[in-house]
């Protein structure tokens, strides 16, 4: 996530609270959902292979791209969910880090979204992920925050994104244990641990569109399982996470992979880097050591096979540029919708949108 947005986050979670305490009741944001723009390159006639369209296109060599579910106070999150299953993203990363841990907001969301497909694409839903509150702290911590996993992929979401990846055997714990089911999958390797997701199953594989059997068989993290559907995510966003970044973009079950300009600017420069009467962060992404942790995790991440996640603007002049971002090797951009335009159309997509 770019520096500006994530500065946009912490005002609107400022003036939730703010209505929240004065009894008001906050308006659902009015934006397009899609503008229904598709690449030049695009396939009318196209089929999807997959129940995830993220995994899909990263199958393709195409970058897929991801905006917010626009959850917030006075925002119905079925209807939400109904309407944002027409968006013009890839994936929707369903914010929890910066917001409340609410499981039957996010079940509502999921059964919103289900009804109001399918994509343009011919997918059931858009991919849904969640950026967790629970880090990647130690082992200690994740063992005893493992039910939160479980809760969270019973909503029927396809991913989850771990925040401040700082321990390798906690991602370990999350990627091999927190988000699998103990089954032995043909072709997959024994990993560190078993997985402790249980019995029964019976929201998610209708949120899927797909029976029991079906999702137990292909609920597991890709490209540790060629069949999984899920996705796994950390963020590389502090110095204590660089310290261990060559051991945890290691760990088997991993898919995506980002560097976190804003919690790294905290990090590396702490509160004199951020004046009172200032209400932007500037550019510090650009400042030489910002440039050096992003490019370690862009380089670890063509080394283990993962996805590279990056802001991705349309301005080409831009540090976060989606082209530039597309020849650096991200495969995972975030921002708006004009800069996905572009993008889709330098890289000839054929998926429709």
């Amino acid at each position: 996530m770019d520096i500006k947005k994530r500065d946009l986050l912490i005002a609107g979670a400022a003036l939730g609270a703010g209505l929240a305490a004065s009894g008001a009741k906050a308006q659902p944001r009015e934006r397009p959902v899609n503008s229904g723009t598709q690449p030049s390159s695009v396939d009318r006639n196209y089929k999807p292979r997959r129940l995830n369209k993220v995994i899909e296109l990263w199958e393709d060599n195409q970058p897929i791209y991801y905006t917010g579910p626009d959850i917030g106070p006075g925002v119905d999150p079925y209807e939400q969910g109904k309407k944002m299953a027409k968006t013009w993203a890839d994936a929707i990363c369903y914010d929890m880090e910066h917001n409340p841990l609410d499981f039957t907001s996010l079940q509502a969301f999921m059964q919103g979204i289900a009804d109001g497909g399918p994509t343009a694409s011919g997918h059931r839903t858009p991919c849904v992920f969640v950026s967790t509150p629970i880090i990647g702290l130690n082992e200690a911590y994740m063992w005893a925050n493992s039910w939160v996993f479980s809760q969270l992929l019973d909503t029927g979401i396809m991913g989850i994104h771990i925040c401040h990846a700082r321990d390798p055997k906690a991602i370990e714990v999350a990627a091999q244990a927190c988000v699998r089911f103990p089954f032995k999958y043909p072709g997959v390797p024994q990993l560190a641990h078993e997985g402790l997701r249980g019995s029964p199953q019976v929201f998610p594989p209708r949120i899927w569109g797909v029976p029991m059997g079906k999702y137990l068989h292909v609920a597991d993290t890709w490209p540790l399982n060629p069949r999984g559907e899920l996705i796994f995510g950390v963020k590389i966003e502090d110095v204590h996470c660089d310290a261990n970044v060559e051991q945890t973009l290691a760990v088997k079950g991993i898919s995506m992979a980002e560097w976190g300009p804003g919690d790294h600017a905290y990090s590396l420069y702490g509160l004199e880097a951020f004046p009172e009467d200032d209400r932007s962060m500037g550019e510090l992404a650009a400042r030489p050591e910002m440039v050096k942790v992003r490019q370690r995790v862009v380089d670890l991440c063509k080394k283990n096979g993962l996805r590279c996640l990056n802001a991705a603007r349309a301005n080409d002049n831009s540090v976060d540029s989606v082209i530039r971002q597309i020849k650096e090797g991200a495969m995972v951009l975030e921002y708006a919708e004009e800069a996905a335009i572009k993008g889709r159309e330098y890289t000839q997509r054929k998926m429709p949108v």
